[in-house]
C-alpha cells in the first residue's frame, strides 16, 4: 500500500513519525525561504535594482541568503541574468554558520561548489581572503552572497546595499546593518550618504525590538535610535521640498530659459554657495528616491520628468558658473552623484554644450567665442575677471604690491558692471585692459630706482619696504631701495635648497638683517626707525622671498 503526499508516492514506512519529521523540516523558515521560485524572483530583483542604482559606481552590495544551497542557487541565477557580477562566501559543508542553519553536509550542490572553490584557491583561507579583497576594491564582484559569514565583523566601506533574503534577529540584524553603514570616501566613486537595506523577509518591522534589546545602545535616547534607520519613502517625500528650495534661489528671474540671468544671479559667492548646497540636497534626495521602485511607479510622469530636466539644467548651470567665476569648489559632495544620476536616469533629448574652458590670454579664442555668440560679452568678461583674480591670488606673494593694486582694479570693475554703472562692452574692454597690464607687468605707479632693475627680487622687496616705511611716515624711495638690495643679498648668501622651511637658516637671515638695520641705519645714518616697523618689513619681505627665492 502507498500513500500520496503532495503528488509524490511514499512507501508505507514514511507514514506517521517520519512523515511528521519531513513536514517539520520542510516547513522550517529556511526551507520556505529557499523555494526555487522565490529565489528566482529575488535574484532578478536584486540584479535589476543593483544594476539600475549602483552598477559601475565602485559601490558594492551584499546579499544574505537563507542557506548555503540557496546562496549557490542565487549566484547561478544572477549569473544567468548577466546584469551584475557575484561571488559566494560560505563555510565548509560540514560546518554550520549559525545555530538555526539546516544541516547541509550531505547536499551535493554545496559539496560540489566547495570542492570547486578549494581547487581554485587551494584552501579555505585563500578562498575567503581573495574574494574579500576583490570585494573591497573597485572591480568585480558587484555583490557578495553570504549566509551568516561576513555579516558581522566585516569592514568593507564600499559595501553600500544589503539585500536581506533570510531572517536575522536582534544582534545579528544590527551587525548586518552596520556592514553597509561604514563611511566611504573615494574620488572615483559617488558619495555614499546612506547604507541601503532591501528587505525581502519583513525583518525590519522587528527592528524596534532589536534596537531596544541591544545592550550597546542602552545609553542612547529613543529618539536618537529611531533616527538611525529611515525608510526610503520618508526620504523620497522630501524631494518636492528640496526641488522647491532649489528653484526658490532663482525666484527673481522671470524667464526660466534665460541662462544668462541665472548666471548673473550667482555672481555673489554667498549666493553660489547656497545654490551648491541646495543642488546637493536635491540630487541626494533624488538619488535615494530613485532607488525605490514604488517611488518611480507612483510618481507622476510629468513631475518625474521635470525633476530630471531640472537636475540636468542646474548641473549645466553649475558647470558654467564654476568656469565663469573661476571657482575652486570641492565637488566631491555631489558631483559624482549627479553624474551617476544623469547617466542612469536622465535621457538626453539633445546634445547639451557646456561652456568650454577659456584661455583668458587668447584674444583670438575670445573673439571667436564672441562672434559665435556662444556667450554674452558679460559672461566672457566675468570669466576673464575671475580667472585673472584666481591667477593673481596664486602669485600674490611673488609681488604683493603689484597684485594688490590690480586685484582692487578688478573688483572695482566687476562692481561697476553689476551695479549698472558700465555696459557690457565697456566691462569687457576694461577687464581685457587690466589683464594685459597684469600679463606684461605694467604699472602706472611709481617706478623703483634704476639701480634695482637688475635685481627682480629687490624690485619687489622695494615695494614692500616702501609701503611699510610710508605707513610710519617715512617716504624715502632710496632708503627702501637700500633695504631691498641688502635683504636680497643676505637671502641669496644664506639660502640653500629647502631654506624656506629651515628655522635655523631663517633665524640666521633675520640676524643678518637686524645687524644691517642697527649698524647701517641707526649707527651710520642716525635713522631711528620704530623696530616694529622694521620687523614688519622683514616679515613681509621674507613671505615674498619664500616664494620668489624658493630654489
Amino acid at each position: 500500500m502507498a500513500v500520496r503526499y503532495r503528488n509524490q508516492i511514499l512507501p508505507d514506512g514514511m507514514r506517521g513519525g517520519r512523515l511528521a519529521d519531513i513536514k517539520r523540516k520542510m516547513s522550517r523558515t529556511r526551507e520556505i525561504e529557499g523555494i526555487e521560485s522565490r529565489l528566482q524572483s529575488i535574484a532578478l530583483d536584486v540584479s535589476q535594482h543593483f544594476a539600475a542604482n549602483f552598477k559601475g559606481t565602485g559601490l558594492k552590495g551584499q546579499l544574505a541568503a537563507p542557506s548555503k544551497r540557496a546562496a549557490i542557487q542565487l549566484k547561478k541565477l544572477m549569473d544567468t541574468f548577466g546584469l551584475v557580477t557575484t561571488e559566494v562566501v560560505i563555510s565548509p559543508p560540514e560546518m554550520r554558520e549559525s545555530d538555526d542553519e539546516i544541516d547541509e553536509a550531505d547536499d551535493d550542490l554545496v559539496r560540489s561548489f566547495w570542492r570547486k572553490m578549494m581547487d581554485r584557491y587551494s584552501g579555505e583561507e585563500a578562498y575567503n581572503k581573495s574574494i574579500v579583497e576583490q570585494f573591497k576594491g573597485p572591480g568585480d564582484p558587484d555583490i557578495i552572497i553570504v549566509v551568516d559569514k561576513l555579516l558581522t565583523g566585516f569592514d568593507a566601506p564600499r559595501n553600500t546595499v544589503l539585500y536581506l533574503a533570510r531572517k536575522l534577529k536582534e544582534h545579528g540584524l544590527l551587525q548586518a546593518i552596520a556592514r553597509v553603514n561604514r563611511v566611504f570616501d573615494d574620488e572615483d566613486a559617488p558619495e555614499k550618504p546612506f547604507g541601503f537595506i532591501i528587505d525581502y523577509n519583513g525583518i525590519l518591522k522587528d527592528l524596534g525590538e532589536a534596537l531596544a534589546s541591544y545592550d550597546a545602545l542602552e545609553n542612547f535616547e529613543d529618539a536618537e535610535i529611531a533616527q538611525s534607520v529611515v525608510a526610503i519613502r520618508e526620504e523620497a517625500e522630501k524631494l518636492p521640498g528640496a526641488h522647491a528650495a532649489l528653484l526658490d534661489i532663482f525666484k527673481s528671474v522671470s524667464n526660466t530659459f534665460d541662462a544668462e540671468a541665472y548666471a548673473r544671479l550667482l555672481a555673489e559667492e554667498d549666493v553660489r554657495a547656497e545654490f551648491y548646497r541646495h543642488l546637493s540636497a536635491f540630487s541626494r534626495t533624488f538619488m535615494i528616491a530613485l532607488a525605490s521602485p514604488s517611488f518611480v511607479e507612483n510618481a507622476k510622469p510629468s513631475e518625474l520628468q521635470r525633476w530630471q530636466n531640472d537636475l540636468k539644467r542646474f548641473t549645466s548651470l553649475r558647470a558654467s558658473v564654476s568656469l565663469r567665476y573661476a571657482e575652486r569648489v570641492d565637488w566631491k559632495d555631489y558631483e559624482k552623484r549627479i553624474r551617476q544620476l544623469l547617466d542612469r536616469h536622465v535621457n538626453a533629448g539633445e546634445v547639451v554644450q557646456l561652456v568650454e574652458p577659456l584661455n583668458i590670454f587668447d584674444d583670438i579664442a575670445i573673439d571667436e567665442r564672441r562672434a559665435e555668440k556662444q556667450e554674452t560679452d558679460a559672461s566672457i568678461a566675468d570669466t576673464i575677471a575671475h580667472q585673472l583674480t584666481r591667477s593673481i591670488e596664486e602669485k600674490w606673494d611673488e609681488d604683493p604690491i603689484f597684485f594688490e593694486k590690480f586685484s582692487k582694479l578688478i573688483r572695482e570693475t566687476i562692481d561697476d558692471f553689476h551695479k549698472g554703472r558700465i555696459e557690457e562692452l565697456t566691462y569687457l574692454a576694461k577687464i581685457r585692459g587690466i589683464r594685459d597690464k597684469v600679463q606684461q607687468r605694467e604699472d602706472d605707479g611709481d617706478s623703483p630706482p634704476e639701480r634695482l632693475h637688475e635685481d627682480s627680487h629687490a624690485t619687489v622687496f622695494w615695494g614692500l619696504a616702501r609701503r611699510d616705511l610710508v605707513s610710519a611716515g617715512l617716504d624715502d624711495p632710496e632708503l627702501a631701495a637700500d633695504i631691498a638690495l641688502e635683504i636680497s643679498t643676505i637671502i641669496t648668501k644664506r639660502r640653500k635648497v629647502g631654506w624656506q622651511n629651515d628655522r635655523d637658516i631663517e633665524n640666521a637671515i633675520r640676524n643678518d638683517i637686524d645687524d644691517f638695520f642697527f649698524e647701517e641705519l641707526r649707527d651710520k645714518r642716525g635713522l631711528m626707525v620704530d623696530p616694529k616697523i622694521l620687523d614688519t618689513v622683514v616679515d613681509d619681505v621674507l613671505a615674498s622671498a619664500r616664494v620668489r627665492m624658493a630654489q
